[in-house]
C-alpha cells in the first residue's frame, strides 16, 4: 500500500512544479540589461549586464553595441555587489580557466565600433589586458572542453558567418572550427556523453541545431521540425545523451515571433514543440543538476518558464517580478554550502537580477541518503542492471502517454526490456524511503 502511495506522489509530482519558497526578489545594484550571469558557487555571482541592450538584436542585420557597463561580482549571493570591472566594454561572457583559476578570459564588444575579442586577467579579474585580442570577431559565449591537454575553448561568434572557432592556447588566438557559414550565440557539450557538441544557429546565415559527434571536427545539420526557426539556446541533457532542448523565435522582416521550447530525442535529428511557453522566445534553458526533469527557462517578455515533467508541461514562475519583466538568462546554485536545495538567478532586460527563494521538489522531500537507486546502461539495448537498497523497490517503466508497459519488482540484479519496442520511456524506481524517476532510452 505504502508504495503504492509513493508512486501516486512520484506521478503527481511529474505534472507539478517546485513547491515551496518560489517568490522572487531583485537584488539591484547592477546595470539593468542583463545578459548573463556565471554562478560559480553558492556565494560567487558574477552579473554581465549594460545600461542599454544592443541594437539591431531583432533583425537580420549585425548587431551594434551602445553600452559597456562591464561586469559586476558578489561573493555574498547577491546581497552586495562590487563596482564595475571592465568598464568601457560591453562583457558577453566570462570563462575561468580549468586547473588555473586565477586566469580569466573575458569575450567583450566595444560600444560604438565593430570590435570585439577577448581580453584575459592572471588575478582572478583584479586587473585585466587593455587591448582585446581577436578584436575583428565578437563572441557570445565561452565554453571550455572537458579534456585536459590541449585545454580547448570554444566560442560562439555573432556578427560574423563563422559563427563557432575554438582556441588551443587559452582564449589568446581563435580559429575557425569548420566551413559552415553560421552565427551562433550558443553552444553546448554534452555531459552525459563529452563527444557531442551542439551549436544553435540563429537564422542570420543558417538556421537550425547543428551537431557534432567527434569533438567539434565534423558538423551535421538536422532541422526536422525546425523549419523557418531562429535557435536561440541549445541545452543537452547531462542525464541521456539522446535528450536536446533548444529554445527558438522566428524573424519575418523586422518583427521577431515567439515559438518556444523543442525536445529532441534522438540526438538533434528531429525535433517537436513542448507544451506551455509556445508563443515565447526563450533565450536560455536550464536543467536541474540532479533530476533531469526539472528544467527552467528564461521566456523573454513571457517570463521566467519551470516543468517538472522532461518539459511535457511548463508553468510560469513570475511571483515577485513586475508584470512586464523581460527575463532573458536564467541560473542556478546550491542555496548555502551544507544545503541540498537550489536557488534561482533571473537576468532581465530593463530591470537587473532577480533572486529566487529556495527551491524545493519532490525529489528533495522523499530523498534518503541511507537508499541506493540506480540503473544502467542508459540508452540500454536488452537488459537493464539495478543496484537497489533497500529491498522492496518497483520497477515502472512507462510510454510518453504514461502508460505502463513495465511493472516488476526489483528482486534479481538485472531486468529485460527486450521486449519494448526502441523509444524513450519514463523508469522509475520507487519503495518505502523514496523514488527515483528518469527518462530511458532503449536501442537496438
Amino acid at each position: 500500500m505504502i508504495t503504492r502511495v509513493l508512486l501516486f506522489l512520484a506521478l503527481a509530482a511529474c505534472a507539478s512544479t517546485v513547491s515551496e519558497a518560489q517568490t522572487w526578489r531583485a537584488l539591484g545594484a547592477t546595470a539593468p540589461y542583463v545578459h548573463r550571469i556565471k554562478v560559480w558557487n553558492e556565494n560567487t555571482v558574477i552579473v554581465c549586464a549594460d545600461s542599454a541592450p544592443p541594437l539591431y538584436e531583432d533583425v537580420n542585420q549585425p548587431m551594434e553595441y551602445y553600452s559597456g557597463e562591464g561586469y559586476q561580482i558578489s561573493v555574498d549571493g547577491g546581497m552586495t555587489f562590487s563596482a564595475p570591472s571592465l568598464k568601457g566594454f560591453s562583457v558577453r561572457d566570462i570563462l575561468r580557466v580549468r586547473g588555473a583559476e586565477q586566469t580569466w578570459i573575458a569575450a567583450v564588444a566595444r560600444p560604438f565600433s565593430a570590435q570585439g575579442g577577448t581580453v584575459r586577467s592572471l588575478d582572478g579579474g583584479a586587473t585585466w589586458s587593455t587591448t582585446p585580442d581577436n578584436s575583428t570577431v565578437t563572441f557570445e559565449q565561452l565554453i571550455a572542453a572537458p579534456s585536459v591537454a590541449p585545454y580547448k575553448v570554444y566560442a560562439a561568434a555573432s556578427n560574423t558567418s563563422e559563427g563557432i572557432q575554438v582556441s588551443m592556447d587559452t582564449g589568446r588566438t581563435f580559429n575557425r572550427v569548420v566551413d559552415i557559414p553560421v552565427q551562433s550565440r550558443s553552444i553546448a557539450i554534452s555531459k552525459a556523453d563529452t563527444s557531442l557538441m551542439f551549436m544553435a544557429g540563429d537564422a542570420r546565415h543558417l538556421a537550425g541545431v547543428f551537431v557534432s559527434k567527434d569533438g567539434g571536427v565534423t558538423w551535421r545539420k538536422d532541422t526536422s521540425g525546425l523549419e523557418g526557426k531562429r535557435i536561440l539556446c541549445v541545452t543537452p541533457s547531462a542525464f541521456n545523451a539522446h535528450v536536446v532542448y533548444c529554445g527558438t523565435d522566428s524573424i519575418v522582416g523586422n518583427v521577431t515571433v515567439g515559438s518556444g521550447i523543442y525536445r529532441s530525442l534522438d540526438t538533434g535529428k528531429t525535433w517537436h514543440a513542448l507544451r506551455g511557453p509556445k508563443n515565447a522566445r526563450i533565450w536560455q534553458i536550464v536543467e536541474h543538476p540532479s533530476e533531469d526533469r526539472t528544467l527552467i527557462a528564461a521566456g523573454d517578455a513571457t517570463g521566467v518558464w519551470i516543468t517538472t515533467n522532461w518539459g511535457d508541461g511548463w508553468e510560469q514562475w513570475n511571483d515577485g517580478m513586475p508584470s512586464n519583466v523581460v527575463v532573458r538568462t536564467i541560473e542556478l546554485a546550491t542555496a548555502t554550502p551544507a544545503s541540498k536545495k537550489l536557488v534561482a538567478y533571473a537576468g532581465t532586460y530593463g530591470n537587473g537580477i532577480y533572486k529566487s527563494g529556495e527551491i524545493t521538489t519532490h525529489v528533495d522531500e522523499v530523498s534518503n541518503s541511507e537508499t541506493t537507486m540506480l540503473f544502467t546502461p542508459n540508452p540500454v539495448n536488452d537488459q537493464l542492471r539495478l543496484t537497489v537498497s533497500p529491498s522492496g523497490t518497483t520497477v515502472f517503466v512507462r510510454d510518453l502517454q504514461g502508460r505502463v508497459v513495465l511493472e516488476t519488482m526489483a528482486t534479481t540484479p538485472t531486468i529485460s526490456v527486450a521486449h519494448l519496442v526502441p523509444g524513450v520511456y519514463v523508469l522509475s524506481l520507487v519503495n518505502e524511503q523514496q523514488q527515483r524517476t528518469q527518462l530511458l532510452q532503449i536501442l537496438r
